[in-house]
Parts: C-alpha cells; sequence; structure tokens
C-alpha cells in the first residue's frame, strides 16, 4: 500500500510539473515625445503579467500590459498622467483582449480629466484621455491622447 501512494504522489508530482509552468518577467519601454514649447510627454509600456499553462495537450497563455503617458512642462514638473492596463490570450494561432481598465492622475490643479474611455475589440485594447488646462474657470488648452496596446498570436505586446 506504501508502495502505491509513493508512486501516485510522485506521478502527480510529475504531472503537476508538466502541465503549469509560470513565468514573471519584467521589464519597460519607454519614450519621450517633446512639443515646440518644450513640455513633453514619457510613454511606456510595462510588463507586468506572463502567465503559460501548458499541458500536454494544449497550450493557453495570458499577458497583462500596462501603457501610461505623462504630461511634464519645459522644466520636468508633471501635470497628469493616464493609463490603460490590458489583460490578453493568446495560443499562437490567434489572440484576443479579456479585459481593459484605465487610470488617471493630476499632479497640478489647473489639469483635469474631461472625458477617459477604455475598451477593447479582438486583440487591441484602447484608452481615449482628454485632458484640459484651466484659468480662472476658462479651458485654455487641451490634450488628447489615445493609448493602444497590441497583442500578436504569440503574446508581443505593441
Amino acid at each position: 500500500m506504501k508502495k502505491v501512494f509513493c508512486f501516485a504522489l510522485s506521478m502527480l508530482t510529475l504531472l503537476l510539473t508538466i502541465c503549469f509552468f509560470v513565468s514573471a518577467e519584467d521589464y519597460t519601454i519607454t519614450e519621450v515625445e517633446y512639443l515646440e514649447d518644450g513640455s513633453y510627454f514619457v510613454t511606456t509600456v510595462s510588463k507586468q503579467i506572463n502567465y503559460n499553462i501548458a499541458s500536454l495537450f494544449a497550450k493557453s497563455s495570458s499577458i497583462t500590459r500596462t501603457k501610461s503617458t505623462g504630461y511634464y512642462d519645459s522644466n520636468g514638473d508633471a501635470y497628469w498622467t493616464a493609463s490603460i492596463t490590458a489583460t490578453f490570450t493568446y495560443n499562437g494561432t490567434t489572440s484576443s483582449c479579456t479585459t481593459v481598465s484605465e487610470s488617471k492622475t493630476i499632479y497640478n490643479s489647473s489639469w483635469r480629466c474631461t472625458a477617459a474611455n477604455c475598451y477593447k475589440s479582438g486583440a487591441t485594447a484602447t484608452g481615449d484621455f482628454t485632458f484640459k488646462r484651466y484659468a480662472s474657470l476658462i479651458p485654455v488648452q487641451t490634450i488628447n491622447r489615445t493609448l493602444t496596446l497590441t497583442c500578436d498570436k504569440n503574446g508581443n505586446v505593441t
């Protein structure tokens, strides 16, 4: 009986080892876009979670990424940041966006986010943002930004 139990436990351990493989790698891609007045945007794409669930019969994977953009004046002072976070599934043949959410942070009280919407379509997640700067309750500057994340069939997100 003891030998049967040990054999069954060994086989279960082996099966679980083969069936599930989880990896988490972190990195960030950053790009800076300068405007004529010296202000600039800093946009980053971060890899947060990568779950590979493989079995003997099938392979399915999920990946979550965040894309953020921040607006800064020419002195480097932050005005606001907008972000989308999306989760994608892929299997080497197809991919799709399963969830997307947006967030925003205001660092300067003269700015307001007047619109923030996110949506998914196929393997693409999109966030549309409108920020306005006010002087004496009058909008004097408007900035529209769109953030997009797309996942290919192999889990490469751009």
